[in-house]
């Protein structure tokens, strides 16, 4: 495909969406950043995004899952690598997932439906602060990115916060937490397109608290919350539910009945986990 466009990306009718296919990772972040165009891979936030809005982009670059480290499960020295443009579908059937990490495989069901497992890819979920984020931000997990300056490695956390236009997630590489106590839950399931409400993530791996939440109010570490029950041993369930409804708060959750409802989901998933260490 040429390296070159005459015009900048424009909104469009659907029948007249121009769909790049690049020849590399580097070439996609090239053709993303000359016309300001969004990847696509599973292609299943299409229908939420763009026709809700009722406005699509004039041009799509698509990304290959037969590149390189793109797609698949492995097993490195430090935990196991997972392609970014994995599906869900093969993510939740992974004997290494079942083996490694068994609350995700059990997680999985209530992942989307079916039909968008099938399609829909983990760095996509990830990127759009899908329904795998809590657990991700919670294990701490690590993406490879490939972006205008190369290739280099950081935590989720920090792409979530400071990704740069064009950086595409390669793969993503989830520690060792055979060790660890880990739990996640979601509040209600999704159907067809509706966006989930909440899913929260806890775990403890053998000296502190890791928690998470996304969905409504975005992707977050609950880092307030984990240095309270990191720091207090005598720890009364109302000082806990305070800080927590205080962190929801400034972190975008402005539903009063859905702060309530992921504190009660925190305390059941703590629970699980075993509090007390």
């Amino acid at each position: 495909m040429p390296d070159s466009f005459a015009e900048p990306n424009t909104l469009a009718a659907r029948a007249t969406v121009r769909v790049l296919r690049p020849d590399s990772p580097r070439q996609a972040v090239s053709f993303a950043l000359r016309l300001g165009a969004p990847y696509v891979a599973g292609g299943t936030w299409l229908q939420p995004v763009f026709e809700r809005d009722q406005c699509w982009p004039g041009s799509l670059v698509t990304l290959d899952p037969g590149w390189p480290g793109f797609r698949g499960i492995a097993l490195g020295a430090d935990g196991l690598s997972i392609g970014a443009l994995t599906t869900l579908d093969e993510l939740a059937r992974h004997p290494l997932v079942a083996h490694y990490l068994p609350p995700l495989a059990e997680m999985m069901n209530q992942v989307a439906g079916p039909g968008v497992r099938h399609l829909g890819t983990v760095g996509g979920n990830l990127a759009m602060g899908g329904d795998l984020s809590a657990l991700a931000l919670a294990l701490d997990v690590t993406v490879a990115v490939v972006g205008v300056e190369g290739v280099h490695h950081e935590s989720l956390a920090g792409w979530l916060r400071e990704h740069k236009m064009g950086d595409i997630i390669s793969s993503i590489m989830v520690p060792d937490t055979r060790s660890w106590s880990v739990a996640a839950e979601k509040l209600g399931h999704r159907e067809r397109f509706s966006p989930t409400r909440a899913t929260v993530a806890c775990i403890h791996d053998g000296q502190q608290w890791r928690l998470a939440v996304c969905g409504e109010g975005g992707p977050s570490r609950l880092t307030l919350t984990e240095a309270m029950l990191q720091g207090v041993g005598g720890l009364s369930p109302g000082d806990l539910a305070a800080v927590v409804e205080s962190e929801l708060a400034t972190l975008g959750w402005q539903d009063t009945a859905l702060r309530l409802a992921i504190r009660r989901m925190l305390d059941f998933l703590r629970a699980e986990v075993g509090y007390g260490r």
